[in-house]
Protein backbone atom coordinates (compact mmCIF):
# COMPACT_ATOMS: atom_id res chain seq x y z
CA UNK A 1 0.00 0.00 0.00
CA UNK A 2 1.29 3.48 -0.89
CA UNK A 3 0.42 6.94 0.38
CA UNK A 4 -0.37 8.23 3.71
CA UNK A 5 -1.00 4.38 4.73
CA UNK A 6 2.12 3.08 3.77
CA UNK A 7 3.45 0.87 6.51
CA UNK A 8 6.47 1.60 8.23
CA UNK A 9 9.08 0.56 10.11
CA UNK A 10 9.65 0.34 14.24
CA UNK A 11 12.38 3.12 13.79
CA UNK A 12 10.35 5.65 11.84
CA UNK A 13 7.46 5.00 14.26
CA UNK A 14 9.56 6.17 17.50
CA UNK A 15 11.34 8.48 15.49
CA UNK A 16 7.78 10.83 15.22
CA UNK A 17 7.73 10.97 19.22
CA UNK A 18 11.31 12.33 18.47
CA UNK A 19 14.51 11.69 20.44
CA UNK A 20 14.86 9.44 23.88
CA UNK A 21 11.06 8.73 23.84
CA UNK A 22 9.97 6.41 25.98
CA UNK A 23 8.10 3.33 24.72
CA UNK A 24 4.90 2.41 27.89
CA UNK A 25 2.77 -1.26 26.64
CA UNK A 26 -0.33 -1.32 28.01
CA UNK A 27 -2.36 -4.35 26.59
CA UNK A 28 -2.73 -4.11 23.15
CA UNK A 29 -1.64 -0.53 23.38
CA UNK A 30 1.94 0.87 23.80
CA UNK A 31 2.54 4.73 24.29
CA UNK A 32 5.39 6.29 22.82
CA UNK A 33 5.90 9.30 24.84
CA UNK A 34 8.56 12.06 23.50
CA UNK A 35 9.85 15.68 23.01
CA UNK A 36 8.11 16.22 19.51
CA UNK A 37 4.90 14.34 19.54
CA UNK A 38 2.67 11.23 21.85
CA UNK A 39 2.42 8.13 19.64
CA UNK A 40 -0.22 5.73 20.19
CA UNK A 41 0.31 2.00 18.53
CA UNK A 42 -2.18 -0.32 18.76
CA UNK A 43 -2.40 -4.00 17.91
CA UNK A 44 -4.89 -4.78 14.75
CA UNK A 45 -7.70 -7.13 15.57
CA UNK A 46 -11.73 -6.59 16.06
CA UNK A 47 -11.95 -6.04 19.98
CA UNK A 48 -15.38 -4.15 20.41
CA UNK A 49 -14.78 -3.94 23.73
CA UNK A 50 -11.20 -3.14 23.92
CA UNK A 51 -8.39 -1.08 22.90
CA UNK A 52 -9.13 -0.74 18.71
CA UNK A 53 -9.66 0.83 15.97
CA UNK A 54 -13.77 1.08 15.82
CA UNK A 55 -14.52 3.02 12.80
CA UNK A 56 -13.61 4.59 9.99
CA UNK A 57 -13.33 7.60 12.76
CA UNK A 58 -12.41 6.47 15.95
CA UNK A 59 -9.78 4.60 17.94
CA UNK A 60 -11.00 3.04 21.45
CA UNK A 61 -8.40 2.82 24.47
CA UNK A 62 -9.26 0.92 27.20
CA UNK A 63 -8.26 0.07 30.97
CA UNK A 64 -4.39 0.12 31.43
CA UNK A 65 -3.37 3.73 31.27
CA UNK A 66 0.17 4.10 31.78
CA UNK A 67 0.84 6.88 34.46
CA UNK A 68 0.33 10.27 33.17
CA UNK A 69 -1.01 9.66 29.93
CA UNK A 70 -3.69 11.05 30.18
CA UNK A 71 -2.60 14.52 30.16
CA UNK A 72 -0.90 13.27 27.09
CA UNK A 73 -3.72 12.44 25.00
CA UNK A 74 -5.47 15.85 25.90
CA UNK A 75 -2.91 18.07 25.58
CA UNK A 76 -3.14 20.06 22.20
CA UNK A 77 0.84 21.44 22.65
CA UNK A 78 2.12 18.03 21.24
CA UNK A 79 0.74 16.11 17.92
CA UNK A 80 -0.92 13.08 19.13
CA UNK A 81 -0.24 10.31 16.17
CA UNK A 82 -1.74 6.94 15.80
CA UNK A 83 -0.37 3.81 14.17
CA UNK A 84 -1.52 0.11 13.91
CA UNK A 85 0.73 -2.79 14.61
CA UNK A 86 0.79 -5.28 11.74
CA UNK A 87 2.65 -8.72 11.12
CA UNK A 88 4.63 -6.44 8.32
CA UNK A 89 4.95 -2.72 10.10
CA UNK A 90 3.46 -0.27 11.65
CA UNK A 91 0.36 1.28 9.63
CA UNK A 92 -0.48 4.97 10.04
CA UNK A 93 -3.68 6.27 11.42
CA UNK A 94 -2.89 9.91 11.06
CA UNK A 95 -3.27 12.55 13.27
CA UNK A 96 -5.88 11.69 16.40
CA UNK A 97 -7.57 14.11 18.93
CA UNK A 98 -9.22 13.29 22.32
CA UNK A 99 -13.12 12.97 22.25
CA UNK A 100 -14.17 11.40 25.50
CA UNK A 101 -12.73 10.26 28.56
CA UNK A 102 -14.19 8.50 31.32
CA UNK A 103 -12.92 7.80 34.78
CA UNK A 104 -13.81 5.05 37.39
CA UNK A 105 -13.58 6.57 41.21
CA UNK A 106 -10.17 6.10 42.67
CA UNK A 107 -9.42 3.88 45.47
CA UNK A 108 -9.41 4.74 48.80
CA UNK A 109 -5.75 6.16 50.54
CA UNK A 110 -3.98 3.38 52.40
CA UNK A 111 -2.93 4.01 56.29
CA UNK A 112 -5.39 7.41 56.34
CA UNK A 113 -7.49 8.35 58.79
CA UNK A 114 -9.72 10.54 56.75
CA UNK A 115 -12.22 8.55 54.44
CA UNK A 116 -10.43 10.50 51.62
CA UNK A 117 -10.20 8.74 47.82
CA UNK A 118 -7.08 8.82 45.37
CA UNK A 119 -7.81 10.76 42.06
CA UNK A 120 -10.23 9.25 39.64
CA UNK A 121 -8.27 7.24 36.86
CA UNK A 122 -9.19 6.80 33.25
CA UNK A 123 -11.00 3.84 31.88
CA UNK A 124 -11.54 4.24 28.86
CA UNK A 125 -11.07 6.97 26.58
CA UNK A 126 -12.32 7.44 22.95
CA UNK A 127 -9.81 9.10 20.27
CA UNK A 128 -11.19 10.58 16.73
CA UNK A 129 -9.33 9.94 14.14
CA UNK A 130 -8.91 13.31 12.27
CA UNK A 131 -8.34 12.12 8.27
CA UNK A 132 -11.29 9.44 8.03
CA UNK A 133 -10.12 5.97 7.18
CA UNK A 134 -10.88 4.31 3.36
CA UNK A 135 -12.86 1.00 3.73
CA UNK A 136 -9.62 -1.10 3.02
CA UNK A 137 -6.86 0.54 5.72
CA UNK A 138 -10.11 -0.26 7.95
CA UNK A 139 -10.07 -3.86 6.91
CA UNK A 140 -6.04 -3.79 7.53
CA UNK A 141 -6.51 -2.15 11.12
CA UNK A 142 -9.43 -3.98 12.45
CA UNK A 143 -10.08 -7.23 9.76
CA UNK A 144 -14.07 -8.11 10.06
CA UNK A 145 -14.17 -11.80 11.66
CA UNK A 146 -17.38 -13.81 9.77
CA UNK A 147 -19.98 -15.67 12.09
CA UNK A 148 -23.09 -17.32 11.11
CA UNK A 149 -26.09 -14.88 11.05
CA UNK A 150 -29.72 -15.08 12.17
CA UNK A 151 -32.01 -16.38 9.48
CA UNK A 152 -34.87 -14.76 8.43
CA UNK A 153 -37.53 -18.33 8.92
CA UNK A 154 -38.93 -16.43 11.45
CA UNK A 155 -40.82 -14.16 8.26
CA UNK A 156 -42.87 -17.18 7.24
CA UNK A 157 -45.25 -16.66 10.62
CA UNK A 158 -46.50 -13.10 9.25
CA UNK A 159 -48.46 -11.50 8.68
CA UNK A 160 -51.15 -14.60 10.22
CA UNK A 161 -49.38 -15.46 13.45
CA UNK A 162 -46.77 -12.68 14.99
CA UNK A 163 -46.18 -14.35 18.34
CA UNK A 164 -44.66 -17.01 16.78
CA UNK A 165 -42.88 -15.05 14.85
CA UNK A 166 -41.64 -13.01 17.65
CA UNK A 167 -40.59 -16.57 19.84
CA UNK A 168 -38.33 -17.26 16.53
CA UNK A 169 -37.35 -14.07 15.95
CA UNK A 170 -36.09 -13.82 19.66
CA UNK A 171 -34.13 -17.10 19.26
CA UNK A 172 -32.39 -16.36 16.18
CA UNK A 173 -31.41 -13.08 17.33
CA UNK A 174 -30.51 -13.66 20.55
CA UNK A 175 -28.96 -16.96 20.07
CA UNK A 176 -25.82 -15.96 21.71
CA UNK A 177 -27.35 -15.13 24.78
CA UNK A 178 -28.24 -18.84 26.89
CA UNK A 179 -32.11 -18.56 27.16
CA UNK A 180 -33.39 -18.81 30.58
CA UNK A 181 -36.16 -20.45 32.52
CA UNK A 182 -37.55 -17.44 34.28
CA UNK A 183 -41.40 -17.04 33.62
CA UNK A 184 -43.90 -14.12 34.65
CA UNK A 185 -44.74 -15.64 38.21
CA UNK A 186 -47.93 -15.54 39.72
CA UNK A 187 -49.96 -12.95 38.53
CA UNK A 188 -52.46 -11.00 40.61
CA UNK A 189 -53.97 -9.67 37.11
CA UNK A 190 -55.22 -11.00 33.87
CA UNK A 191 -52.90 -10.17 30.62
CA UNK A 192 -53.22 -10.55 26.80
CA UNK A 193 -51.46 -13.97 25.76
CA UNK A 194 -49.41 -11.88 23.46
CA UNK A 195 -47.52 -10.37 26.05
CA UNK A 196 -47.22 -13.55 28.50
CA UNK A 197 -46.02 -15.07 25.52
CA UNK A 198 -43.19 -12.09 25.07
CA UNK A 199 -42.06 -12.45 28.45
CA UNK A 200 -41.58 -16.68 27.70
CA UNK A 201 -39.43 -15.29 24.89
CA UNK A 202 -37.40 -13.00 26.87
CA UNK A 203 -36.64 -15.04 29.86
CA UNK A 204 -33.03 -14.86 30.47
CA UNK A 205 -32.35 -12.17 28.19
CA UNK A 206 -32.93 -8.49 29.71
CA UNK A 207 -31.95 -7.55 25.86
CA UNK A 208 -35.31 -8.60 25.00
CA UNK A 209 -37.12 -6.18 26.85
CA UNK A 210 -35.42 -3.28 25.56
CA UNK A 211 -31.65 -1.06 25.53
CA UNK A 212 -33.09 2.01 24.26
CA UNK A 213 -37.19 2.33 24.74
CA UNK A 214 -38.68 -0.46 27.15
CA UNK A 215 -40.98 -3.09 27.56
CA UNK A 216 -41.88 -3.40 31.11
CA UNK A 217 -41.28 -6.77 33.27
CA UNK A 218 -44.26 -8.49 34.77
CA UNK A 219 -43.69 -6.76 38.19
CA UNK A 220 -42.83 -3.76 36.84
CA UNK A 221 -46.62 -3.29 35.10
CA UNK A 222 -47.89 0.05 36.29
CA UNK A 223 -51.85 0.13 36.53
CA UNK A 224 -54.21 3.44 35.46
CA UNK A 225 -57.41 4.53 37.27
CA UNK A 226 -59.64 3.62 33.47
CA UNK A 227 -58.35 0.42 34.27
CA UNK A 228 -55.86 0.02 31.27
CA UNK A 229 -51.99 -1.05 31.99
CA UNK A 230 -49.20 0.63 31.51
CA UNK A 231 -46.80 -1.83 29.59
CA UNK A 232 -43.62 0.27 27.91
CA UNK A 233 -42.37 4.10 27.88
CA UNK A 234 -39.85 5.81 25.78
CA UNK A 235 -36.47 5.62 26.81
CA UNK A 236 -36.86 9.15 28.52
CA UNK A 237 -40.14 9.01 29.61
CA UNK A 238 -42.28 10.99 27.34
CA UNK A 239 -44.69 8.72 26.30
CA UNK A 240 -45.92 5.75 27.73
CA UNK A 241 -47.31 2.39 26.15
CA UNK A 242 -50.93 1.33 27.38
CA UNK A 243 -53.27 -2.15 26.86
CA UNK A 244 -56.44 -2.74 27.70
CA UNK A 245 -56.04 -6.48 29.99
CA UNK A 246 -59.27 -7.56 29.36
CA UNK A 247 -58.90 -8.03 25.58
CA UNK A 248 -57.35 -10.94 23.75
CA UNK A 249 -55.22 -9.08 21.78
CA UNK A 250 -55.47 -5.16 22.17
CA UNK A 251 -55.15 -2.08 20.65
CA UNK A 252 -51.63 -0.71 21.72
CA UNK A 253 -52.50 3.07 23.26
CA UNK A 254 -49.97 6.02 23.68
CA UNK A 255 -49.70 8.17 26.36
CA UNK A 256 -47.63 11.30 25.93
CA UNK A 257 -47.36 10.73 22.01
CA UNK A 258 -48.65 12.39 18.93
CA UNK A 259 -50.65 9.10 18.09
CA UNK A 260 -53.23 7.81 20.26
CA UNK A 261 -53.06 4.57 19.06
CA UNK A 262 -50.71 1.51 16.80
CA UNK A 263 -51.72 0.76 13.47
CA UNK A 264 -50.98 -3.08 14.82
CA UNK A 265 -52.92 -4.26 17.52
CA UNK A 266 -50.60 -5.59 20.51
CA UNK A 267 -49.18 -9.51 19.26
CA UNK A 268 -47.75 -7.51 15.84
CA UNK A 269 -46.57 -4.25 18.08
CA UNK A 270 -44.35 -6.56 20.15
CA UNK A 271 -42.38 -7.65 16.80
CA UNK A 272 -42.06 -4.19 15.55
CA UNK A 273 -40.49 -3.22 19.23
CA UNK A 274 -38.22 -6.39 18.64
CA UNK A 275 -37.13 -5.07 15.39
CA UNK A 276 -37.12 -1.37 16.02
CA UNK A 277 -35.12 -1.85 19.44
CA UNK A 278 -32.42 -4.53 17.30
CA UNK A 279 -32.03 -1.69 14.37
CA UNK A 280 -30.78 0.81 17.18
CA UNK A 281 -29.58 -0.97 20.46
CA UNK A 282 -27.71 -3.77 18.52
CA UNK A 283 -24.14 -4.26 19.48
CA UNK A 284 -23.56 -2.71 15.66
CA UNK A 285 -24.85 -0.02 13.71
CA UNK A 286 -25.01 2.96 11.25
CA UNK A 287 -27.04 5.78 11.79
CA UNK A 288 -28.01 8.28 9.03
CA UNK A 289 -30.81 11.47 7.51
CA UNK A 290 -31.40 11.00 4.35
CA UNK A 291 -33.71 11.38 1.27
CA UNK A 292 -36.90 9.55 0.77
CA UNK A 293 -34.70 7.97 -2.21
CA UNK A 294 -31.87 7.57 -0.73
CA UNK A 295 -33.72 5.55 1.70
CA UNK A 296 -35.57 3.44 -0.86
CA UNK A 297 -32.28 2.52 -2.69
CA UNK A 298 -31.15 1.28 0.22
CA UNK A 299 -33.64 -0.83 1.20
CA UNK A 300 -34.45 -2.43 -2.04
CA UNK A 301 -32.05 -5.44 -1.84
CA UNK A 302 -34.02 -6.27 1.80
CA UNK A 303 -36.92 -7.34 2.83
CA UNK A 304 -39.84 -5.06 3.86
CA UNK A 305 -41.78 -6.99 7.23
CA UNK A 306 -45.21 -7.32 5.92
CA UNK A 307 -46.90 -5.19 9.16
CA UNK A 308 -48.64 -1.80 8.91
CA UNK A 309 -46.09 0.63 9.92
CA UNK A 310 -45.33 1.71 13.20
CA UNK A 311 -45.82 5.66 14.41
CA UNK A 312 -42.56 6.28 15.92
CA UNK A 313 -39.60 7.14 16.06
CA UNK A 314 -41.26 8.77 12.78
CA UNK A 315 -44.69 8.13 10.99
CA UNK A 316 -44.66 6.09 9.35
CA UNK A 317 -41.52 3.74 10.34
CA UNK A 318 -41.01 0.07 8.63
CA UNK A 319 -38.73 -2.56 9.37
CA UNK A 320 -36.62 -4.52 6.69
CA UNK A 321 -34.57 -7.10 7.23
CA UNK A 322 -31.32 -9.68 5.65
CA UNK A 323 -29.85 -12.10 7.50
CA UNK A 324 -28.59 -11.14 11.28
CA UNK A 325 -29.61 -7.33 9.65
CA UNK A 326 -32.43 -5.18 11.12
CA UNK A 327 -32.86 -1.73 9.27
CA UNK A 328 -35.47 1.15 10.43
CA UNK A 329 -36.82 4.16 8.25
CA UNK A 330 -38.33 6.32 10.04
CA UNK A 331 -39.93 9.54 8.00
CA UNK A 332 -39.71 12.70 9.80
CA UNK A 333 -42.65 15.67 8.73
CA UNK A 334 -40.38 17.37 6.38
CA UNK A 335 -39.98 14.41 4.10
CA UNK A 336 -36.55 13.23 5.52
CA UNK A 337 -35.95 9.60 6.59
CA UNK A 338 -34.03 8.81 9.44
CA UNK A 339 -32.53 5.59 9.23
CA UNK A 340 -31.16 2.80 11.59
CA UNK A 341 -29.21 -0.39 11.15
CA UNK A 342 -28.49 -2.75 13.70
CA UNK A 343 -26.63 -6.20 13.71
CA UNK A 344 -25.25 -8.75 16.40
CA UNK A 345 -22.39 -8.98 14.42
CA UNK A 346 -20.18 -6.74 12.31
CA UNK A 347 -19.87 -8.81 9.22
CA UNK A 348 -23.77 -8.19 8.12
CA UNK A 349 -23.27 -4.27 7.90
CA UNK A 350 -20.92 -4.62 5.16
CA UNK A 351 -23.69 -4.65 2.48
CA UNK A 352 -24.08 -1.22 3.67
CA UNK A 353 -20.92 -0.21 3.23
CA UNK A 354 -21.53 2.16 0.24
CA UNK A 355 -25.80 3.26 0.26
CA UNK A 356 -24.93 6.30 -1.54
CA UNK A 357 -25.11 8.59 1.24
CA UNK A 358 -22.48 9.86 4.30
CA UNK A 359 -23.33 7.54 7.16
CA UNK A 360 -23.29 9.63 10.62
CA UNK A 361 -22.20 6.47 12.23
CA UNK A 362 -21.64 2.83 11.00
CA UNK A 363 -19.59 0.44 12.48
CA UNK A 364 -19.83 -2.11 9.63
Amino acid sequence: MSGPWSVATEAEVLSRAGAQAQALPAGDVTYVVGPSATVVIVQAGDRPDGSAVQNLEELTLQEPFPEGIEARLASSELPLLGFVRLTQGYMPLGELRLAVSHHRPGDMAEDSPFPYRLPAKPSHCQLHIVDRLPFDVLDRARPTPQHPLASLDWLRFLPHDPVAASREFVAGWYADIPPGVDAPGDLDRPLPEPLLAFYRAAAGREEVYGLYNQIFSADELEDEDDGLVQFGAENQGVFVMLLDPTEVDPRVQYSGLHAEHEREPLSAFLLQFLLSEASYSSPFGGFATVTAEQAQRLTEPLRLVPLQPMRWPGDPTRHYVAPGLVVATATSPDGSVEVYAGSRHRSALRPLRDPGFAWERFDG
